[in-house]
């Protein structure tokens, strides 16, 4: 087997580079590293949204395509006939050609945003309610900030979880962007932005509660900072920010009360940190670790998802095995909302699904999507692997994986 290192984003920043994966590809033995001949093993273009007479959709999926649109996808389950394909009857609207873009997210299941560093814009559409999209008044919004600036990591771009603020790292200027999200969607930058960050930015994580927002740093991965949101928006530094943990990136789980961290993939530590975040007084955001952490993974973790549920809080992880001619196994741990604990889940790694090297979540947390590439040497395919979330965290597949038209950034939504 023999697979190629290709950076998603045209980015210096390591934690944004993505390698490629197996998938359900049948790739060549004996190869040399970086010239593989791979082939699909079956079909991943399955029929449209609508995806049978008795299946209803169930979650959106939208890329950036290379050539100028935002491509549109439907996941339906249940019934007799689950599918994961082109959204029916979906007109996909133009973006920047030739651009990968620099972030993409869905606030509120109704605003999709996608930022281009090539033009120094931020487009957005409000999403309808069969998966179709419709531009927002005012997009795209002026960006100038982006333009020339290195993309930030696959978490350049996020929002609180009520989905009323928008965060943009701004990485040539080390600092945040927010803006409000508005009635339909506009976006107004918010008072005082953009807000300064003591290094070169990487990744962005805010807390299950929306109270904090929390920065990594690259290259050196050595620091966390940490910012309260203010009721319109402002950042504060929290008292003793930044904080001397190596956090290539970082999540907080649905209660507020913990943020869930992996060092950057360079650092060759096969862990997942679990930090408390002080609640009150005069140091509230400020991160400690949790008694056990960091907790020890099977393989090294290059991404994570945390389960937005918190009813029984899921955290996944990601990675790329040790020859980076293919993706692990996804590995699975539940967290003891008492005191932070994490204990593998039965069946963990699982086997006999779609891998890659980043996951997220719909926003009931029923469904975990997973983004891989493969290269055959000439060209690059992307996919998306659509996995159900069942009982205490078992991982399953209900649909074949989809081919994406170009590499590029992609985020999912729940029907709103």
């Amino acid at each position: 087997m023999e697979m190629k290192v290709r950076a998603l984003l045209s980015s210096v920043v390591l934690i944004m580079v993505s390698l490629v994966g197996c998938g359900h590809y049948n790739c060549s033995s004996g190869a040399q590293f970086g010239n593989s001949t791979c082939t699909s093993s079956g079909s991943t273009s399955l029929s449209g949204g609508g995806g049978g007479t008795t299946s209803a959709a169930s979650a959106f999926a939208f890329a950036v395509d290379e050539v100028g649109t935002m491509d549109g996808y439907t996941l339906t389950s249940g019934g007799t006939s689950p599918s994961f394909g082109p959204t029916a009857s979906y007109a996909a609207p133009t973006i920047p050609s030739g651009i990968e873009g620099s972030g993409m997210v869905v606030a509120q299941s109704q605003y999709l945003y996608s930022d281009f560093e090539g033009t120094g814009q931020i487009y957005g559409w409000t999403v309808g309610s069969g998966g179709g999209l419709t531009a927002i008044s005012g997009s795209p919004f002026s960006a100038g900030y982006l333009i020339g600036s290195p993309s930030g990591g696959l978490w350049s771009m996020i929002t609180n979880p009520a989905g009323t603020l928008l965060f943009v790292l701004n990485t040539s200027g080390m600092s945040v962007e927010v803006y409000q999200i508005g009635s339909g969607g506009a976006l107004t930058q918010v008072s005082g932005s953009p807000f300064s960050v003591p290094f070169f930015p990487g990744n962005l994580g805010v807390d299950g509660q929306g109270k904090y927002l929390y920065v990594t740093n690259y290259p050196n991965s050595s620091e966390v900072a940490a910012y309260t949101i203010g009721s319109s928006g402002a950042l504060t530094a929290v008292s003793g920010s930044p904080f001397a943990y190596p956090m290539g990136q970082v999540q907080g789980d649905p209660s507020g009360k913990y943020l869930i961290g992996i060092q950057s993939s360079n650092f060759g530590v096969s862990d997942i940190y679990v930090f408390s975040i002080a609640q009150s007084g005069t140091n509230a955001g400020a991160i400690t670790p949790v008694a056990g952490s960091p907790f020890a993974t099977n393989y090294l973790p290059y991404s994570i998802a945390v389960q937005p549920s918190a009813n029984g809080v899921l955290i996944y992880s990601f990675s790329i095995n040790a020859t980076s001619t293919g993706y692990n196994p996804i590995e699975g741990y539940a967290l003891n909302t008492s005191n932070g604990a994490l204990s593998a889940l039965s069946g963990s790694p699982f086997s006999g699904i779609s891998s890659g090297f980043w996951g997220q979540f719909d926003q009931s947390g029923q469904f975990l999507f997973v983004f891989g590439d493969v290269s055959n040497g000439t060209a690059n395919t992307a996919y998306l692997g659509a996995l159900s979330v069942g009982s205490g965290g078992l991982l399953t597949q209900p649909t074949t994986q989809l081919d994406l038209a170009t590499l590029g950034f992609w985020t999912v939504t729940d029907p709103k």
